[in-house]
């Protein structure tokens, strides 16, 4: 989780996957450590470098899916870490089209990804105090 301002930042999938808005991140190698995992798929969906990670996990939820993946349901382990960037120069790629950062109010009436509905019902400002 990166938040500035009391807002957190979310990226847009691509139209060509959901074109909805969710946490960056994705889904770890097996055997991966998850921190090394997270800051991998944070690198290869928006091409940002974490400069600094909380070492244990702000938020952690889960979300079922449902008719998904040639499947009739399954779970998600959501791990939220708060981050910072070494700076927010974005590069857009096939799985991540936009960088925003969103209020918990916007999150809430937005066209989001299941797992970040889960997000919208935890986030508070209050939880990240400056300085990181």
């Amino acid at each position: 989780l990166c938040v500035r301002d009391g807002k957190v930042l979310l990226g847009r999938e691509s139209a060509a996957l959901s074109n909805k808005w969710e946490l960056p991140g994705g889904g770890l190698d097996f055997g991966e450590d998850i921190r090394l995992g997270f800051a991998r798929e944070i690198e290869e969906e928006t091409g940002l470098t974490i400069r600094k990670m909380d070492t244990r996990p702000t938020y952690v939820w889960t979300h079922k899916y449902e008719h998904k993946r040639k499947l009739d349901w399954y779970y998600s382990f959501v791990v939220a870490y708060r981050v910072e960037f070494e700076d927010l120069n974005f590069t857009p790629s096939d799985e991540c089209a936009e960088l925003r950062f969103f209020s918990r109010e916007e999150i809430t009436s937005m066209d989001v990804c299941g797992q970040t509905v889960g997000l919208a019902a935890l986030f508070n400002p209050a939880d990240f105090p400056d300085p990181f």
